[in-house]
Order: structure tokens, then sequence, then C-alpha cells
């Protein structure tokens, strides 16, 4: 209870703070390539962080990393009310980045030592998202999108409260070897790889989507309550989802995720967007679930193999932001959602024809 209580603040956190540094970004005279730059050195901080402490996850005790991850995130989240042009919020933007990425290995190592369902404790992480995706909406329409980051910075320490009652937990020692992961990558490469493809052309599209929605007639309560739509059908979603083959889940991401980014498209008026948002849930889902399982199901060193998702997903927000505020410049909205979903049918053909991966001994 206590582990998924963590998830639900984290992730509100996370996602109320991510919600609107587009708008905040705009705001403060950034162009659609700075908006992307900004994103994208949110991503590079979190892919070096996942990468480093998904490694130490199996070395270190995991309480240590929950929390440094926790408390660092509290302050550096508060830090961004005080970013006062693209500069200074891109600067802090990467702080929290790395505050991020230390502790989601080492609890997705709690929870598999505690012998808990992956896909029930990864439904508390969209479910977080549709909290902070509301709250920020109501927030930002009654004071101002700054308080936004006073609400974030308080649920991690939250977060960092609740861990304090936790037990500890068995430290698994690190097997001697490259430390950069080269075993794990190598034998797991197409689920990264393909993963990293779908989220290219994922934050390709969410970090322009909030300016999107504006320009169709949406305000800041409405952006909240549609960005709500697709984490709350996640959280029931990924709950039954332990059930099904792995490899016919990353395949039913994939595809689904081609689909809504097609429907999201030919939008003439913001409330358009609910039947794409439905499909993106159920391709998040279907591909998060499916690729967590299979790899801590075909691994020894489980807490770097799926931790090192979490570095596939940061390295590609790097990529995806870029692309998608260079194209959303120098193009428009529409062709963003083109390419996402272009990406999708990528990642759908490595995983498609490059096979899986066999269970460790």
């Amino acid at each position: 209870m206590k582990l998924n209580a963590i998830q639900l603040f984290i992730n509100s956190s996370i996602m109320m703070a991510n919600l609107f540094i587009p708008v905040l970004a705009s705001s403060l005279g950034a162009s659609g390539t700075q908006i992307g730059l900004i994103g994208a050195a949110y991503g590079a901080s979190l892919f070096i962080s996942t990468y480093i402490f998904s490694r130490a996850a199996e070395a270190f005790s995991p309480k240590k990393l929950l929390y440094a991850g926790f408390l660092s995130a509290a302050i550096t989240f508060l830090l961004q009310i005080f970013a006062t042009d693209p500069l200074s919020l891109g600067i802090i933007r990467a702080l929290a980045g790395f505050s991020v990425g230390i502790y989601p290995a080492a609890l997705l190592l709690y929870v598999y030592n505690l012998k808990r369902s992956i896909g029930k404790f990864s439904s508390f992480m969209p479910m977080g998202w549709a909290i902070g995706n509301l709250l920020a909406g109501l927030i930002a329409i009654y004071w101002t999108v700054r308080e936004v980051f006073i609400f974030s910075s308080f649920f991690f320490a939250v977060a960092f409260s609740i861990t304090l009652s936790l037990p500890p937990t068995e430290v698994r020692t690190r097997k001697s070897g490259n430390y950069l992961s080269s075993d794990i990558l190598r034998k797991n490469w197409n689920i990264y790889f393909g993963f990293f493809l779908r989220q290219i052309g994922a934050n390709n599209v969410w970090i322009i989507f909030p300016l999107y929605l504006v320009s169709l007639g949406a305000n800041e309560l409405e952006v909240g309550i549609l960005y709500a739509i697709n984490p709350v059908l996640q959280f029931f979603i990924m709950r039954r989802l332990d059930s099904y083959n792995t490899t016919s889940l990353i395949h039913a991401g994939d595809i689904f995720s081609a689909a809504a980014f097609i429907a999201l498209i030919p939008l003439t008026t913001y409330y358009q967007a609910i039947p794409g948002l439905i499909l993106i849930a159920f391709s998040y889902s279907s591909l998060y679930v499916g690729s967590t399982r299979m790899l801590i199901d075909t691994n020894e060193e489980k807490g770097a193999a799926a931790g090192l998702l979490n570095s596939s997903i940061a390295f590609a927000s790097i990529i995806g932001s870029l692309i998608g505020g260079i194209i959303l410049e120098h193009y428009g909205f529409r062709e963003v959602m083109a390419s996402g979903a272009l990406f999708a049918i990528l990642s759908y053909v490595v995983i498609r024809f490059s096979g899986k991966p066999q269970k460790s001994s």
C-alpha cells in the first residue's frame, strides 16, 4: 500500500510540473525549437541519471536511493518557480530530470522483492498522472502556472516521508563485468530500441500538445481534464494485463500508438482529441507492461534490465522533444502528429522482425 501511495504521489508531481512547461516556456519568449531544447535538457539529464542508478540499484540500498531521489526532486521541482527566461528554465529542468532518474529502478526492485503484481503497481503511475493533470489545471486556472511547482515539490516531500517507514530490502550485489550494461543492452536491444522509437514519436507529440490544445480553444483546466483521460484509463487497463502474452502486448501497443497519433491529425476543436487519447491509453498500457514484464522475466539482473527501459524512455525524450519543437516551428501541429505515427510504425517493425530474448539461466 505504501509503495502504491509513493507511485501515486511522485507521478502526480512529475505530470503537474511537465504539463505546463511548454506554456510557461512560451510565456518566457521561447521559440518552438527552444521549447524542444528545454524538453531535451530534461530528457538528457533523466537519461544519464536512470542509466547510472539502474546499475546502482543492484549494489546499493534501495532505500537510500529512494531518499536521495525524492529529496533532491522536492528541491529541484520547487526551483522551477524561479525561472525567468528560457535558459534558466532549461537549466532547472535539467536538474529536475537528474533527480527523477535516481529512484525508478530501486522502486521496481522493492515491488519485485515483495512479489507484487507489476501490472497493478504500474497502474498507479498513470493514476498519478491523471491526478497531476487535473490538479495542475485547477491550480493554473485559479492561481498561476508557477504555483503548480510548489504543489509538485510538496508531493515529492510526501513521498520522502512515506519512504521513511518502509522496511529495508535485500541489497543484490552487482555481478562483476561491464558497468555500462553492454551485455544487458545487447541481449534486449530490440525491446529497448523498439520502445525508444515509439517514445521518440510520443515525446515529439507531448512536448507541443498543450499548445496544440490551446490553439484549438482549450483553457488550462480543459487541458488538464483532457490530459487526465489517458492516464485514468491506463490505471484500469494496466491492472488487467498480467495474464496476457508479453510479445502480443508490445505489438498491440505499437499498433494502437500509430492509430492514436493519426487520430490526432485532423482535429478542428480540442474535444475531438478524446478518441486519440483513449487509444493512447490502450497503447502505452500494453507497451509498458509488456516490455517491463518481458525484461524482468528474461533477465537475472532485473533492476538493471527494467531500469534501462526508463533510460531508453529518457533518451527518446531528448530526440523527440527536439524533433517536435523543430517540426512545430517550421511546419505545424498536424505534421508533429504524423511524425509520431511514423515512429510508432517503425517500433512495430523492429519488434516484429527481431525475435524474443531468452530467459537467463
